[in-house]
């Protein structure tokens, strides 16, 4: 991450799709901040007006962020022209950061929100089911951690949130994104629904389904970024 003088103009104007970002962070969201290995969790957002004549900002939205024993402030302020977005150093363990306020060009809430999880007895933490594993009716972390020798049991998420909280690896690599009903584009089936999940699902861009109806063998459009399901015409 790129720093600057802490009383300096952080940034010239963001991007209106990263103003939009932060300004639906909520307190306990998980976040990724500029692409750094460090995951974030959300423990306070607070939102201020300025209504000091002097002062040329208009209002700004400070996130508390932590990650072990870091502590950061991710700031983003409101001109009548332009929004600057900053992230301050707060608390941390490495003293090259202490102090220092960093340009924020990239903000990613991650993905908390999926239909079912797995969960082990005793535990305080809830991971995203291995796809590969639940295909044969197992239970396991799709991270492929957790406590070794553990029974796992696939539970609705919303059973466990907020008590459990997140794993971290789950959350972060798995990417995971719903799905609509899948229908067959010719006779309307319904053929699928559910969740995406992995590194490699920004990749996938159609699904290839068979209609047990009308016979219909094809490939369906996917945006993943979306979950919109559409019809790839060279098929049909």
């Amino acid at each position: 991450m790129g720093a600057t003088d802490a009383d300096a103009t952080v940034d010239a104007g963001v991007a209106p799709a990263l103003v939009d970002t932060i300004q639906h962070i909520e307190d306990g969201d998980v976040l990724v901040v500029n692409g750094d290995s460090r995951t974030w969790d959300v423990s306070d957002v607070v939102d201020r007006s300025i209504e000091d004549p002097n002062d040329a900002r208009e209002s700004k939205r400070v996130c508390r962020l932590s990650c072990g024993a870091s502590v950061f402030g991710l700031e983003l302020v409101a001109y009548p022209d332009r929004y600057t977005a900053s992230l301050h150093v707060l608390a941390t363990e490495d003293w090259t950061e202490d102090g220092q306020v960093f340009d924020v060009h990239d903000v990613e809430i991650l993905t908390q929100q999926v239909p079912w999880v797995v969960v082990t007895g005793g535990g305080d933490r809830y991971h995203f089911p291995d796809p590969q594993a639940a295909a044969f009716g197992e239970a396991q972390p799709a991270c492929g951690g957790g406590n070794p020798g553990a029974t796992y049991r696939v539970v609705r998420s919303n059973t466990v949130r907020p008590t459990y909280s997140g794993c971290k690896d789950c959350l972060r690599h798995e990417k995971p994104v719903a799905l609509e009903s899948v229908t067959c584009p010719s006779c309307s089936k319904a053929i699928c629904h559910g969740t995406f999940q992995g590194g490699a699902v920004g990749a996938v861009d159609g699904l290839s389904i068979t209609c047990p109806r009308c016979g219909f063998d094809g490939v369906v459009d996917i945006d993943v970024d979306s979950g919109v399901v559409g019809v790839d015409d060279s098929t049909t």
